[in-house]
């Protein structure tokens, strides 16, 4: 395996990177996330950061430098358009990427269901 791209740059896909160079992978990591800054933490920044009790760059997960001191490519403001599974691609506004695997960590919303009537 050559290339893994995780898409989502929240806290599960940094952490997914994190250990895939932890466990020793060598191959290229690459980490998309459609904002454009590196993961953060979500909690923080509704309460401590908005409140003006944090600064910024407490809220990321991990400096940006660890990203390229382990040879993670950031993709940050990229939006995934596209996943071609069989052809092993990720289709992004500008652009293609291959892959050997992909991990899509890009959380979830709830959805309401109607109520049950009886």
């Amino acid at each position: 395996m050559r290339h893994v791209i995780v898409v989502g740059a929240g806290q599960a896909g940094a952490s997914c990177v994190a250990k895939l160079r932890n466990a020793g992978f060598e191959g290229d990591v690459t980490l998309i996330g459609a904002e454009p800054v590196p993961p953060y933490q979500r909690p923080p920044l509704s309460k401590g950061y908005l409140m003006g009790d944090m600064t910024q760059d407490r809220l990321f997960l991990r400096p940006e430098s660890f990203y390229a001191e382990h040879d993670i490519t950031l993709r940050l403001g990229s939006r995934v358009t596209g996943i071609d599974a069989a052809a092993r691609q990720v289709m992004l506004d500008t652009e293609t990427l291959s892959y050997d695997a992909l991990v899509l960590a890009t959380g979830s919303a709830p959805r309401r269901l109607p109520a049950a009537t009886d």
